[in-house]
């Protein structure tokens, strides 16, 4: 089925977590009064937690296949026109949980904490695992070119490999030392390719939003752009030509325009913990982010309304969207309660609760306490 086609009966978008649980979530713009549907879709009594799910992926261009990464370094596959899980592949490589997956010529593609980047196939072959040089936390697949993959992590600045050459086409040069001539410290925790373009923009936990353009001699960003006291833990492409949402670990989520140099230009609130995964609609102008709060949100990318606030019972690590989720508009809607036995939508507003507390009477420092 075409990817343009709507499926009524499918899910918009799934969810995993750090227990294992994965979920398939149903939202339904369009009714005001059709309250949101969420599923377990893993039996939670037989998880642990070697079970944690780190990664998620389409397995094909019909978005049919539902690739899940585990930290054990099993790839589950879910068939959403079966409904149910059809295999379970080992990825053993290195060490460390699956930080990136896709499949790559018909073969499972998976990338590990270690560094290693493996071709899964039925015959055990170590031409097929690339060891990449330094630790990962993030792998994506380039959208446009199948044969390269970008990787990144603490101390391994932005590299892009040619997979049919097992060759790095591409290292990230650091910037210059700053004002006192300290070395800048590396820690890339996401990145993504810019839509239509060969620019790559990447996310630090040191608070730095970069673009590199690989299709130019220079290795350094072209944008380079600090938040001060920010650790970024993600990022993702609106739908918006050169604009990017990134997260970080107080909660806070944060449009980005690089036309302006990488300039702050939108606060999203409602998120009040360290943000996991951000995935925008790629036609049309949602966000969507889960956390260690435990919470789904929806916001609109233009008003910045949150349209949607969902507690999961569980801390979230990734998001899976589909490409036909909330076609309809969204634009006057407000969050909505409600609860079933998977889900419940919380309306608490966190900055009116914390508006609302006594305040604690201050002392001045300069008044002396009387002993008695």
């Amino acid at each position: 089925m075409p990817v343009g086609m709507a499926r009524k009966n499918d899910f918009d978008l799934f969810v995993a977590g750090k227990t294992g649980s994965f979920k398939g979530i149903s939202i339904n713009f369009e009714d005001k009064d059709t309250k949101p549907i969420a599923k377990n879709i893993q039996n939670i009594k037989v998880l642990t937690k070697e079970h944690e799910i780190t990664a998620l992926a389409w397995g094909d261009a019909d978005e049919v296949e539902v690739l899940i990464g585990m930290s054990c370094q099993r790839v589950k596959i879910y068939d959403t026109d079966f409904k149910a899980f059809t295999s379970s592949v080992d990825a053993s490589c290195g060490h460390g949980s699956i930080q990136g997956l896709s499949r790559y010529k018909g073969k499972l593609l998976t990338a590990v904490a270690s560094g290693h980047v493996k071709i899964c196939s039925h015959v055990k072959n170590s031409n097929n695992i690339l060891d990449t040089g330094g630790s990962i936390e993030k792998m994506r697949h380039s959208p446009v070119n199948a044969d390269i993959i970008a990787v990144g992590g603490k101390e391994n600045d932005l590299k892009l490999w040619n997979l049919e050459q097992k060759t790095c086409t591409f290292a990230a040069k650091n910037v210059k030392p700053d004002m006192l001539q300290l070395r800048v410290p590396v820690w890339v925790s996401d990145m993504d390719f810019l839509q239509d373009s060969a620019k790559i923009a990447v996310c630090t936990r040191y608070g730095h939003v970069r673009v590199y353009d690989p299709s130019t001699p220079q290795r350094r960003p072209v944008i380079n752009m600090d938040i001060p006291e920010q650790s970024l833990t993600t990022l993702a492409v609106t739908n918006k030509d050169n604009h990017i949402v990134v997260g970080n670990t107080k909660g806070k989520i944060m449009l980005i325009d690089l036309r302006r140099k990488g300039s702050v230009v939108q606060h999203y609130k409602g998120a009040v913990g360290s943000l996991k995964s951000i995935v925008c609609h790629k036609t049309e102008p949602y966000i969507v982010s889960v956390g260690l709060d435990r919470h789904l949100l929806v916001h609109n990318l233009t008003s910045r309304a949150l349209l949607q606030k969902m507690y999961m019972k569980s801390r979230l690590n990734c998001i899976l969207l589909h490409s036909t989720a909330f076609l309809k508009s969204a634009d006057n809607l407000c969050v909505k309660e409600g609860s079933d036995d998977d889900i419940q939508i919380i309306e608490d507003d966190y900055d009116e609760l914390f508006n609302n507390m006594e305040t604690v009477e201050e002392f001045s420092p300069n008044k002396k306490c009387k002993l008695k």
